[in-house]
């Protein structure tokens, strides 16, 4: 016998909701470890709650080193499509990124 469709939609019963979200929740987590271990993938994976309480799951690699690679593809990423639209997009990114590493720079040196 199979599941039947559901329909996606908020959730009005408050005890329902959160009984799916903690059921569903650790599903996703259930999936991030799969992917990573059988296609040997990093996998970074947040979550927060309407509570706002973070759930996190990384592979063995930092969660950190994860996420940092994310900003580095998606700065090259602007930076290509920037170049595309206007060269000179890209140095004035460039600026003001060292500008602010600068200034924090000598905040920390004091």
């Amino acid at each position: 016998m199979g599941r039947g469709k559901v329909q996606l939609k908020r959730i009005d019963n408050k005890i329902k909701r959160q009984v799916t979200f903690s059921k569903r929740r650790s599903g996703l987590l259930k999936k991030a470890h799969e992917i990573s271990v059988l296609c040997d993938a990093d996998v970074a994976l947040i979550v927060f709650s309407n509570k706002g309480k973070l759930y996190e799951y990384s592979t063995d690699s930092s969660m950190e080193k994860i996420l940092e690679r994310h900003e580095s593809y998606s700065y090259a990423e602007r930076a290509i499509l920037s170049n595309e639209a206007d060269p000179q997009a890209d140095w004035g990114l460039a600026y003001s990124k060292l500008k602010t590493r600068v200034e924090s720079l000598q905040r920390s040196q004091r």
